[in-house]
């Protein structure tokens, strides 16, 4: 009887070992992985938009500190943004400053595209434009106008400048979305001296225009009579967040 009760003992104990070694089930591994699934559904969307806010964040951060180099050297040079871009590769050299033609893309290091403009009147050069590229594919720009802007004269070409500060269209205006009051431009969304923003998207197409590519975040973009894909599609907001479209 001890015999056979042993027996039974093993037989139990044999019994509950393959059941531990017997694993999940199919259906067991299958809401597993849905669950997994789901939750890389969840988070995945968040971790991109998390990435690209830090790389749109690090873009605006290289430009205001650009600018405040920038605005320190229009102090030191008395009070003009004239020779601008020489005197800030020297006092500034962290930054790779490039011309105003030339694009600031994301395999450039802290590259900043810089354009002095002129504002109120002709070869003041009371402004200043600045580019810069994040990795998200978002062309910055940042305009500094130490002076009041001029309104586009009657009889300039239409579309392309809100303010110029020469009697005859050029390169060095400040361009801003206008509206066209009988013959004469206006603008309405800069009408004073300050700081302003503007953004436009590898891959996004202007009103009437083309799509915008990487080659074209330069600075000189932002004021060229000649290079924007539609006429005066600048709207420059207050801040980074309410950068208008621009391009």
């Amino acid at each position: 009887m001890l015999k056979a009760r042993l027996e039974g003992l093993r037989r139990v104990g044999m019994s509950e070992l393959d059941d531990a070694e017997a694993g999940f089930t199919l259906i067991e591994l299958m809401v597993v992985l849905l669950i997994i699934a789901i939750l890389l559904a969840i988070a995945i969307p968040t971790f991109l938009g998390v990435t690209s806010s830090a790389n749109d964040r690090a873009a605006q951060s290289n430009l205001t500190n650009a600018l405040t180099e920038v605005q320190a050297q229009y102090q030191a040079t008395g009070q003009s943004y004239s020779g601008i871009a020489v005197a800030v590769s020297s006092s500034a050299p962290e930054y790779t400053w490039t011309a105003a033609t030339s694009a600031c893309t994301t395999t450039t290091a802290n590259c900043i595209s810089i354009q002095p403009i002129d504002v109120g009147t002709a070869n003041d050069a009371q402004g200043v434009v600045i580019a810069n590229m994040s990795k998200t594919g978002t062309c910055w720009w940042v305009a500094q106008l130490q002076t009041t802007p001029a309104t586009i004269a009657s009889g300039e070409t239409t579309g392309n400048f809100s303010f110029i500060a020469s009697s005859t269209a050029g390169t060095t205006g400040f361009r801003s979305y206008p509206a066209v009051t009988g013959s004469t431009q206006v603008n309405t969304s800069v009408l004073q001296a300050g700081t302003y923003y503007a953004k436009t998207t590898v891959g996004s197409t202007p009103v009437g225009g083309s799509k915008f590519t990487a080659s074209e975040c330069t600075a000189n973009y932002a004021v060229s009579l000649t290079t924007p894909k539609t006429a005066g599609n600048f709207n420059w907001g207050s801040s980074f967040s309410a950068a208008g479209q621009g391009g």
